[in-house]
Formats: C-alpha cells, sequence, structure tokens
C-alpha cells in the first residue's frame, strides 16, 4: 500500500492578495489620468483649430472689404470659410497666369476708331453676389474626428443642434454672438464663445465629471 503524500498546492494568501490589488490601483492611478489627458488634448487640438478658421474669417473680411463666414454643418460635422463676392473675384486665382495681360484692342483701351477715350453713360451692371469658398486651405470642408461632434450652436436666433449654421463677419469686423459647443464620447465638452467685436475667441473647456 503506498504511503498518502500530502497536497502541496494552496491559495494565494491575504498579503499577496493585497499587494495585487495595490499594484493594480497604483497602475491604473498612473494610466487613466493620462488616458483622459490624450482624450481631451484632442478635443482641444480642434477647438484651437476651429478658432483660427473663426480668426481668419474676421481678418479677411476687414483686409479684403468682403463679409466672410464660417459655415457649420452641426449635423455632419464639417467647417468651411466663405467669402461673399461675385464670380469674377472667387474664381480669378483660376485664370490662366500666363494670359493676364488684357488685349490692347480699341474696345479693351476704351478708344474710339479716331483714337479718343469714349465714355460710356450707362450705368454700370450690378454684380451679383454670393458665399463661395476662400481661395486657400480653409475654403476646404474640414471634418470633425471621429469620436468628435457638435453639441450645439447657440446663436441670436436661438439653440441650433441640427442643420447649417452659419457665423458671418462683417466688413468692420463685427459680428453677431455665438457660442459653439464642441463635445468627445468621453463627455469632455469645450465652448468657442465668438464676442460680436473681439479679435480672438474665447474658449472655455469642461471636463467630464
Amino acid at each position: 500500500m503506498s504511503p498518502i503524500l500530502p497536497d502541496r498546492r494552496r491559495g494565494f494568501t491575504l498579503i499577496e492578495v493585497m499587494a495585487v490589488v495595490i499594484v493594480i490601483g497604483l497602475a491604473m492611478g498612473i494610466v487613466l489620468p493620462n488616458l483622459s489627458a490624450s482624450r481631451g488634448a484632442q478635443l482641444e487640438e480642434y477647438a484651437r483649430g476651429l478658432s483660427g478658421r473663426l480668426e481668419l474669417a474676421r481678418e479677411r473680411a476687414i483686409v479684403t472689404g468682403a463679409p466672410h463666414r464660417v459655415l457649420l454643418q452641426v449635423e455632419d460635422g464639417f467647417t468651411r470659410v466663405d467669402w461673399h463676392v461675385g464670380e469674377d473675384r472667387a474664381f480669378a486665382h483660376l485664370e490662366d497666369p500666363d494670359n493676364q495681360a488684357p488685349p490692347t484692342t480699341s474696345a479693351s483701351t476704351g478708344l474710339n476708331p479716331s483714337g479718343r477715350r469714349s465714355i460710356s453713360l450707362s450705368p454700370p451692371e450690378r454684380e451679383e453676389r454670393d458665399y463661395f469658398p476662400v481661395p486657400n486651405r480653409f475654403g476646404n470642408e474640414d471634418w470633425l474626428p471621429p469620436d468628435l461632434y457638435f453639441e450645439g450652436v447657440n446663436t441670436s436666433e436661438g439653440w441650433i443642434e441640427d442643420g447649417s449654421v452659419q457665423i458671418v463677419f462683417q466688413i468692420d469686423g463685427s459680428t453677431d454672438f455665438s457660442e459653439i459647443v464642441l463635445a468627445d464620447a468621453w463627455n469632455n465638452r469645450i465652448i468657442l464663445v465668438v464676442e460680436p467685436l473681439l479679435t480672438s475667441i474665447r474658449i472655455h473647456r469642461e471636463e467630464a465629471s
């Protein structure tokens, strides 16, 4: 008859379990704040980019003498900078630079066959204007990253959370008061405050509780 050997298997002691819990707690305390900060950083980075677009639209309105707008598609999640001009001005940057010189015919110089300058007595034609994308990268649609979204825009006409919103800057740089609320998938929020006369956009950050 073979002897009965003692069972050498045993469970974890209370001290070992507590040590594992403490180590996990310390690791989570280091990882979670860093993860939360990185998530909030993406939201803040986009907010600063949008603030730059708004300030650019204000500056261009003053410099070019044409009203500008920042178009926000709240539901779709993109923005674009447009200016209010005629088609000739809107698409002037697309003309062939090799063909910029005007022709030298009598029709273009305004001279009649006798060599004297002719003066038109008819009133100038009124140029039809509309909003066109500005001729640089800010005229392209800038889409929100996947984890960000527009919660809504507070305007003089009320709270808007779907459809399109336009923030218009007049040629003196003035605009209507508005607040753009950005949020992410982790409940962090940033509010961009557009003041009627300020030259910079105020940014308020609200971290998830």
